[in-house]
């Protein structure tokens, strides 16, 4: 017996050559050549279990030595066939690099979690060279030593995986895998980090007689469907021009926008052999506000994620504006039109996943829904209705607007009213609204958005549509059901907000400094006259007279205190008399690629609604030009570790015998995060990140007690 990393020195001797390695002979980044299936694309089930190993420190500057595990043992020569037919035959590992240690330290530590070694103490490293010989080499994965045994034992194999990191634009499509899954053969492909499965559908497309009504699940197809390149997204409208437009321009990863685009995105690190067991799923409902964005943003790019945390993540599109959120007129049934689409869109999607992501190596038991902004308000939706609560374990909510509470019938009725005169139609004639292009509904959309917020400020543009409690789904207003106890009461929950929430709003509103004679003006914006005159008189929200930007920092002080921060302090306190929440605040982000804010920008220190994004995806140098090292690296391995840990055991603590790398970081392990009491303990999230108490205590006891919440003002009946 010799050493393995002695052994990989010999190749041509003892023939375990792997193969080419990264920081050898890097991989050329090429355009993807979009919706070629490859005919001789494997099965799966014929793989019988296919799991992506790789030591993932989410550092772009760190070389990646990746491998694929092929768990169903095998004799030598049917590994190597094996192995071929996955797409990485025939390239030769340079010794003397770090990837047989990465290889033996990722089965010795059986880290990620995917990786089904227990069983096995040796297996097989292909190396591509054909010939007939009697005797093979073998690795002991204890060991780290090799053996020469028959070539006809049956053992697991490992191959090199030598294709590229997905980036935007840049991408290797070339490695292609078929599923089979309840609704049909799916084929996709993987990268570096992840099997991906884009743009499959899981409901029919919402037009014709199914806009504005209840969305019908897709019948299984016939034939394989392509899920190499992602579909259509839901049509949107842009919150403000300058920031949203760009976006739409590159970060939709080419998808175009369709009213058939019910669909969803599965990335995973494992195709699980027959009887393993299944991975957690994470479920994210992106944000934009209810009118734009989509499952297939770049931003939301999870290989990282999936890698690292040895998770199935889902993102899903769903149908946005009054295509989501259409209430019935009096004179229309709610078997026609039910209201709440888009919140049905996310439970149907649920659904799928209840049914087919074991195909993909999830545990369907084990869902855990994230989603932050919009996604995060889903989130307390999905926490208010009954008929969603048997889908998901877990909830993971970034950023809600907690104090914007869900709509009214009236409200959203009125809403509607105004979005059928801009298209022109009586209030009642459904007819002419489903004959109407998407192009001219989200003209209308953007009318009647403009009349609503006239009538209703303190919603800010950010959610003018949003659920309504509608009697089906939702019964009350989630403060309500909180104070009721009568929310999902069995869903583990772990939610939070990052520094400087409102201040995402000041570039749109206030592109330069405010003089302070304009203060009042400014705040009227979100406020009243009179809740105005409330703010300027406490002592809590005073203009800091030395800061040269003191309106715009006041204005996001009160903005992110009132609609974010305070009242989620308040309904955790609430609900931590019968149920465990676990709370945190991001004081640390990323700021969007190519999208510029002066206010908002990293340099600044402050921290606005959307940066916690990259840091949870792991998502930072996703897009060509950007990088993600040193500090953004380490918080992104933390936050990424804290959510996945939560995901696996409904704790954001990591405990011992888990499987993964989380009990590896000490970012992690040195900070015991503390469930939620009347002390108000929250984790603040920065690379060094540490548990705090009663933060904001007075500023939020006054807005507790004397200012009061929109949740108390707007419902009826709704008291503190």
């Amino acid at each position: 017996m010799v050493l393995f990393r002695s052994v990989l020195s010999a190749v041509a001797v003892l023939l375990v050559t792997l193969h080419q390695v990264a920081d050898s002979a890097p991989v050329k980044k090429t355009f993807r050549k979009r919706d070629v299936l490859n005919p001789l694309a494997p099965l799966a089930s014929d793989i019988d279990g296919a799991h992506l190993l790789l030591l993932n420190d989410v550092d772009s500057s760190t070389v990646k030595n990746a491998f694929v595990y092929l768990s169903m043992p095998r004799d030598y020569y049917s590994g190597m066939t094996a192995c071929d037919s996955m797409g990485d035959g025939g390239y030769i590992y340079i010794p003397g690099t770090s990837g047989a240690t990465d290889l033996v330290t990722l089965l010795n530590n059986n880290a990620p979690a995917q990786a089904e070694v227990e069983p096995y103490t040796q297996f097989w490293v292909y190396n591509g060279v054909p010939g007939v010989l009697s005797n093979c080499l073998a690795v002991n994965k204890d060991t780290g030593n090799t053996d020469w045994i028959p070539c006809s034992t049956q053992l697991p194999t490992v191959c090199f995986n030598s294709v590229m990191r997905r980036v935007l634009l840049f991408d290797d499509t070339s490695r292609q895998v078929i599923v089979n899954s309840p609704v049909g053969q799916i084929q996709g492909w993987r990268d570096q980090n992840a099997f991906r499965f884009l743009g499959i559908p899981y409901a029919e497309a919402p037009v014709g007689d199914l806009r504005f009504a209840a969305p019908v699940a897709k019948a299984p197809f016939t034939g394989i469907w392509n899920a190499i390149d992602y579909k259509g997204i839901c049509p949107q409208t842009s919150q403000s021009a300058g920031f949203i437009a760009l976006l739409e321009t590159y970060l939709e990863n080419g998808a175009a926008q369709m009213e058939d685009c019910l669909n969803l995105n599965v990335y995973t690190p494992s195709l699980k052999g027959t009887g393993a067991p299944l991975l957690p799923v994470m479920f994210y409902i992106h944000g934009g506000g209810f009118t734009t964005y989509s499952g297939s943003v770049i931003l939301f790019e999870p290989g990282n994620l999936v890698s690292r945390g040895g998770v199935v993540v889902v993102t899903i599109n769903y149908r946005l504006g009054m295509l989501g959120w259409m209430e019935n007129d009096p004179t229309w049934d709610r078997d026609t039109v039910p209201g709440n689409q888009a919140l049905r869109d996310q439970i149907l999607a649920l659904q799928w996943v209840q049914s087919n992501i074991a195909a993909f190596g999830g545990d369907p038991t084990r869902v855990s829904v994230f989603g932050e902004s919009a996604g995060a308000t889903s989130i307390r939706a999905l926490l208010s209705a009954p008929s969603a609560w048997g889908l998901y374990e877990s909830v993971i909510g970034e950023s809600d607007p907690i104090n914007i509470p869900f709509k009214l019938p009236a409200s959203a009725t009125k809403i509607g009213n105004y979005f059928m005169t801009a298209l022109g139609c009586a209030t009642d004639d459904l007819a002419c609204a489903r004959n109407k292009t998407f192009q001219e509904v989200l003209t209308a959309q953007t009318t009647a958005n403009a009349d609503a917020l006239a009538d209703d400020k303190w919603t800010t543009w950010a959610l003018v549509e949003r659920p309504t409690i509608d009697g089906l789904l939702i019964m009350d207003d989630f403060s309500e059901l909180v104070k009721a106890n009568t929310y999902n009461t069995k869903a583990n929950i772990m939610w939070g907000t990052v520094h400087d929430e409102a201040g995402l709003f000041v570039p749109e509103y206030f592109p330069n400094p405010v003089p302070v004679s304009n203060v009042s003006e400014s705040l009227e914006l979100f406020f009243t006259v009179n809740q105005t005159t409330e703010i300027l008189a406490s002592q809590y929200f005073q203009l800091n007279m030395s800061d040269s930007d003191a309106v715009r920092d006041l204005f996001t002080l009160a903005g992110t205190e009132y609609y974010f921060f305070c009242p989620l302090r308040y309904l955790s306190r609430a609900m931590a008399q019968t149920k465990q929440t676990y709370n945190f605040r991001f004081d640390r982000g990323r700021d969007t690629p190519l999208v510029g804010s002066n206010y908002c920008s990293s340099s600044t220190g402050r921290v606005c609604h959307s940066a916690d994004i990259q840091p949870v995806f792991g998502s930072g140098d996703a897009v060509p030009g950007y990088s993600q090292t040193g500090d953004d690296a380490q918080f992104s391995r933390q936050v990424i570790d804290r959510w996945t840990t939560f995901a696996k055991t409904a704790n954001p603590n990591p405990k011992p015998g888990q499987q993964g790398v989380e009990l590896t970081n000490p970012d992690v392990t040195s900070v015991n995060w503390l469930p939620y009491d009347d002390t108000n303990p929250i984790l603040e999230l920065n690379v060094q990140s540490a548990m705090s108490t009663n933060l904001e205590n007075a500023p939020c006891t006054w807005l507790d007690t004397v200012f009061l919440y929109e949740f108390w003002l707007q419902i009826p009946g709704n008291t503190p």
